[in-house]
């Protein structure tokens, strides 16, 4: 579990993980440094339930708490949680008994499911199953990453976390499993974790990077990222710009930069296409 200033909602998530009904588990929470009482909270859960190890160290991201932690496993089954989703009721013990059913899968995942900062549901997290093809990926992701367990073989077979990425590191991780090893990933038909959306997580903070690496990893990939994920955040700046009463001039100026970095992830042909859409949208919504 990588946490970085999540008080509000880590006592949360470290329950779901220590009231699964699986008992034979260890968490290890790996703290960025947090200054909001995090540490604190870590050590009386620690002294209430030894299964807990956690440690708190400045780090370069999520990516990088994530490794160190990987280093510290003593189980074959991995899950990862962040520190502000939690694990649905039976989902370890679901994981467990997928695996001892299928010996040769390497990972496997199930349905998730978006919550608020207060726990209610929001939507269905729109998860496909592990026979889809990968190009699918380059419509949008398709894993939702709390739901996640893997034979810790698999992170020997792939290799460390891209520290690099600050957001789609775990895209990235989920197309180089299913580049190398499709056929050995399964499905869990039941709900297996509650992914969180508030004003301070990644997803909904760092939209704009969330689309630029999006891009990246699928160029890295499949060759190219589609058009689609760069329009998507030019409606979002737009939105986000405009709500803000920022001067034409700003405007046209994140675009711009925002499409020069996006569009050396796209085919030359979708590169002038968006160049046009862009100057005809901005036209439309940005007078002089």
């Amino acid at each position: 579990m990588p946490s970085l200033n999540q008080v509000t909602f880590i006592g949360e998530a470290i329950d779901s993980v220590l009231s699964q009904d699986y008992p034979n588990l260890e968490l290890i929470v790996a703290d960025g440094g947090s200054e909001d009482g995090t540490p604190a909270l870590l050590a009386h859960k620690a002294a209430q339930d030894s299964r807990l190890i956690w440690s708190s160290a400045r780090d370069s991201g999520p990516a990088h708490a994530l490794n160190r932690a990987l280093t510290q496993v003593h189980g074959t089954l991995i899950g990862w949680l962040n520190s502000d989703d939690v694990y649905a009721p039976e989902a370890i013990s679901r994981a467990v008994k997928a695996f001892n059913t299928h010996p040769q899968w390497l990972m496997v995942y199930g349905y998730g499911e978006h919550i608020d900062a207060h726990g209610k549901i929001l939507n269905r997290y729109p998860v496909q199953p592990p026979e889809t093809p990968v190009s699918k990926f380059a419509e949008g992701c398709f894993i939702c990453q709390p739901t996640v367990f893997f034979r810790r073989t698999l992170v020997l077979l792939l290799g460390k976390l891209d520290e690099s990425l600050r957001t789609a590191f775990d895209f990235d991780y989920w197309l180089r499993a299913f580049l190398a090893f499709q056929a050995r990933i399964g499905f869990i038909g039941a709900v297996q974790a509650y992914s969180r959306l508030h004003e301070d997580c990644i997803t909904l903070r760092m939209r704009r990077t969330v689309a630029l690496e999006g891009m990246r990893v699928l160029s890295r990939h499949l060759g190219n990222a589609p058009a689609h994920w760069a329009q998507t955040h030019v409606n979002e700046l737009l939105d986000q710009l405009q709500g803000n009463d920022a001067s034409p001039a700003e405007i046209r100026r994140q675009l711009a930069d925002f499409i020069e970095e996006a569009c050396q992830f796209l085919p030359s042909g979708e590169q002038t296409a968006l160049r046009d859409g862009l100057s005809h949208e901005t036209r439309l919504r940005v007078p002089d």
